[in-house]
């Protein structure tokens, strides 16, 4: 109890004071490059700093020019430095406002999760969507995998800063950017070397991580050149070695979701159950058969909660001033991302005629089959599903000064993307079928646990293959005008307008079957050209400021895109910034945004049906059916999005800040192929067809079975279509309609002493007033706030940094608000979740008159979630697609962490 008030106490004392260095999270403009280069993005620094004239930041296309009336979050090089993050999307999750829902490693539960085929992470900011957020590579798009662009194609190494404007931004940046962007801001001004290793294990030593990285760079008077490489290993997680995944969860008040899918097995006769005793049954043993009893286990052994990943990612940058006048610039990365994934052993419902050579018949019985729970975890190797996601991409651009300060940029990017994910040890239903009804023991199938198939039938049965690559090609062109139109006494009149384009082609492919089935791949097009505009108007400034105004500025951009198969749309943004006093500034945004359908979510990875295993409020998991395919009616998704807050310098070394942001997003696609909690919503979604029951789910698979579309994954309930109950349209539709509304907050404190050494403080939090929700665009919204899968009310960080000469310690708190679980009855309340991490370095100074061996050393020492705390119990079944007896959206499942690190700069 005492171990649990200290733990409380260091909690509340934590993100009480706030902190800075993990990171610190500054809505402020990024500072000057300590070495300017010819207009390039500048180096980090300290949080509060003079902006430089050629910056752009995100969120603005007008050089030496903030957004007007959105905050902007920096992530600095010191503030990458200190996050300890191993990889670039690790380092932007520990932001408050990004919601780990869908585009995950460790969850595909939620929407657009089931196209994560490759386990890779994106952004969510605020938990709006996986696909609404944009992200950005040095201001310009990049290719992607179709469906999202994975942070850690960036090295941490490569990696200036990091900006995110949680604030829409379609009349700047266009698709996708409806509840943000991300921009990340790879280095030019490294001049020298910077290697790093790192090694980190779990105290319980079943899951480790390994970080080496390179990065060395040049400048001179008229450029720079930078490269960056990093190597990150992380090994599998495995559920098994967490005692809070698992299905007989009445141990912590919750339910037993075992099933009678076990090896060995349960008959299901008459619907009478026999469990099959454990050294197995043959008819000459049926009497030791007894009515009415029933083997249960977990379904879920062996399962990873985290895949095995290996990473190998490398940039560049390149600046060359030509003349006075024309510059050349380039930027390019290279990734390349292997996984290993461990599923659960395959289970299935076996439908287990008379003719089969083993067949067992329990007494009484006199039917012709019967049904029999199975599992193949002594039979079958695991299905391992490996796959890769491979991505690169060059951005080669020219910058020409022109007269009057104005200024001429023109960029192109060409990039090739290639994603696999495989399988090849699936089962085979149309084999097992035939094992199953065989009379030849040499062929024959045996589910009474004795082992008695022969090799080859155990081949044939598990010889399932699955292909599913994803090609992309992308092509962007980019001419941008930037200058100022004419002076006024508030300041200068700006002006940024463009073109951009796009050539996007996409392969889907897909091959499912025996051993031997060919891919076959699908070609898409589409282009999308688009112009926009932005003018800035300082109406009151440092020239003609008077009490009440010592800033007043407005900032207005537009928008016009048109994609060759989604339509056209236009989107307007108005921004304001208003400084009463000096040091204090109001600001407000409102404008439109949109989200046009992925390539993959129109034409689907292939059409499938896939059976699963779905929650339910009511009691045991029910077996139902769920489709992939096309939806050719996609429509782009529509948002808008305002926005309030202020900024307040309250001394030179205290910062406050605070926003308040309002979206309402509609005609937002949704899809339920992996959302395996759907039936806790079933009301809903009436009317819809999304979610059939009883006859009109059977004749629904049947129809869809006559079409030609195929059984993908697992085995119909007693091995028959006839038997499905539920089904579940798991295409993407054109349904939603949410509305979110909330408050963000920022504390940064600086506390410099003249003998025990300087204090930083920071704070960053967001907390939701309102996520009501409907799933159609008629439907009665729903409060989905701080329930289970939808963004959480509250959720913060704070650390406090101690700097004393040459040693710098840190402690860490990030906090996850408690929430409601609606997926069970009686909806259950899940409590808070707040880690606290630790860590110490010391910096070591080198030979100044030398070049390696000058520089500084650091090394490190770090603990995260150093009390190891457990994630909170959810009463939620395990599944294939994460969570189960805990939360993965919202809470880490590793425990306890320990590493240490080495830095050398020279």
């Amino acid at each position: 109890m005492a171990q649990q008030r200290f733990r409380m106490s260091v909690s509340v004392l934590a993100l009480a004071l706030g902190a800075a260095g993990a990171p610190v999270f500054s809505q402020t403009t990024p500072p000057p490059a300590e070495t300017p280069i010819a207009g390039d993005a500048p180096a980090a620094g300290p949080t509060q700093v003079t902006q430089a004239e050629d910056i752009i930041v995100t969120g603005s296309r007008l050089r030496g020019a903030a957004p007007v009336g959105s905050s902007v979050i920096s992530l600095g090089r010191n503030d990458v430095v200190a996050s300890g993050a191993v990889t670039t999307d690790r380092l932007i999750r520990q932001i408050p406002q990004v919601f780990d829902l869908g585009v995950s490693e460790n969850s595909r539960g939620q929407s657009g999760g089931n196209g994560n085929i490759t386990y890779g992470n994106s952004v969510n900011l605020r938990g709006i969507g996986p696909y609404a957020t944009l992200i950005l590579v040095d201001g310009h798009r990049a290719v992607n995998n179709s469906r999202a662009f994975d942070p850690s194609a960036i090295p941490t190494l490569g990696l200036e800063r990091v900006e995110v404007v949680a604030d829409g931004a379609s009349a700047i940046y266009g698709s996708d950017a409806v509840a943000g962007v991300v921009n990340l801001i790879p280095r030019r001004t490294l001049d020298g070397g910077e290697m790093s290793a790192r090694a980190g294990i779990s105290d319980s030593g079943d899951f480790t991580e390994y970080q080496t990285g390179l990065a060395l760079g040049k400048v001179w008077s008229t450029g720079q050149f930078m490269v960056a490489g990093e190597w990150v290993r992380r090994s599998n997680l495995s559920g098994d070695d967490r005692t809070f995944f698992r299905s007989n969860q009445t141990g912590s008040g919750g339910r037993d979701y075992r099933v009678n899918r076990c090896n060995p097995g349960t008959i299901t006769a008459n619907g009478i159950n026999y469990a099959i005793p454990t050294a197995g049954v043959t008819q000459a043993t049926a009497g030791s058969l007894v009515a009415g009893t029933t083997n249960l286990c977990d379904d879920v052994i062996g399962q990873d909660l985290f895949p095995k990943q290996e990473y190998i990612s490398s940039n560049f940058t390149f600046t060359q001033e030509v003349n006075d006048w024309l510059t050349v610039f380039a930027d390019g990365f290279y990734t390349r991302r292997k996984f290993s994934r461990l599923p659960a052993s395959a289970s299935a419902t076996l439908t287990v005629p008379q003719t089969n050579a083993f067949f067992v018949r329990p007494a009484g019985f006199t039917g012709t089959s019967y049904t029999l729970g199975y599992n193949f975890l002594r039979d079958l190797p695991l299905n391992v599903n490996p796959g890769r996601a491979r991505n690169w991409e060059v951005t080669p651009g020219v910058r020409i000064k022109l007269p009057q300060n104005w200024q001429l940029e023109g960029i192109f990017t060409y990039g090739r993307g290639n994603d696999q994910s495989n399988s090849y040890r699936g089962l085979n239903n149309a084999a097992l079928n035939a094992a199953l009804a065989s009379n030849n023991p040499a062929t024959a199938f045996d589910p009474y646990g004795l082992g008695r198939t022969s090799a080859a039938t155990l081949a044939a049965i598990s010889n399932f293959v699955s292909f599913s690559p994803t090609l992309n090609q992308f092509n962007g062109y980019e001419a941008r005008l930037n200058g100022t139109l004419l002076s006024l006494p508030g300041g200068d009149v700006k002006l940024a307008a463009g073109y951009e384009g796009q050539k996007i082609q996409t392969d889907l492919g897909n091959g499912r079957g025996a051993v031997g089935t060919p891919v076959v791949f699908r070609r898409f097009h589409r282009e999308v050209n688009s112009g926009y505009a932005e003018l800035l108007v300082p109406i009151f400034g440092s020239g003609n400021a008077i009490p009440g105004f010592q800033r007043l500025e407005i900032d207005a951009a537009v928008r016009y895109d048109k994609y060759s198969d989604v339509g056209k749309t236009t989107n307007p943004k108005f921004g304001v910034n208003w400084s009463p006093v000096r040091g204090f500034t109001l600001r407000g945004s409102y404008g439109t945004s949109f989200r046009a359908p992925l390539i993959t979510q129109i034409y689907g990875n292939s059409n499938n049906l896939f059976v699963q295993t779905y929650q339910n409020p009511a009691g045991a998991p029910i077996i139902g059916v769920a489709l992939s395919g096309a939806n050719l009616g996609l429509a782009p998704e529509e948002a808008t999005t305002w926005s309030t807050g202020a900024d307040w310098d309250v001394t030179s070394r205290l910062r406050l800040s605070a926003t308040y942001f309002n979206v309402k997003y509609s005609n937002q696609v949704d899809t339920y192929l992996s959302d395996l909690a759907i039936l806790s919503r079933e009301a809903q979604f009436a009317g819809t067809n999304i979610i059939l029951r009883g006859t009109a789910a059977r004749d629904r698979v049947l129809e869809l079975l006559a079409q030609g579309i195929t059984l993908s994954s697992g085995a119909f309930p007693g091995g028959s279509p006839n038997n499905v109950t539920l089904f579940v349209d798991g295409r993407n539709q054109n349904l939603g309609v949410s509305y979110t509304e909330g408050l963000d907050f920022t504390a940064n404190w600086r506390v410099p002493t003249q003998t025990a050494g300087t204090f930083t403080l920071n704070a960053n939090a967001t907390y939701l007033t309102r996520f009501e929700a409907a799933i159609s665009p008629n439907g009665t919204l729903i409060d989905r706030k701080n329930t289970i899968f939808f963004p959480l009310k509250f959720k913060a960080r704070g650390s406090v940094t101690w700097d004393y000469k040459d040693v710098r310690m840190q402690l860490t708190a990030t906090h996850v608000g408690g929430y409601t679980n609606n997926a069970v009855t009686p909806v259950e309340s899940v409590k808070s979740y707040t880690p606290i991490d630790f860590s110490v370095g010391w910096t070591i100074d080198g030979d100044g008159s030398k070049r390696f061996t000058g520089g500084k050393l650091v090394v490190g020492f770090e603990v995260r979630n150093l009390f190891d705390i457990d994630p909170p119990y959810v009463n939620i079944a395990p599944s294939g697609n994460g969570s189960g007896g805990y939360d993965a959206t919202a809470a880490n499942p590793v425990g306890r962490m320990l590493a240490v690190s080495v830095r050398k700069t020279w």
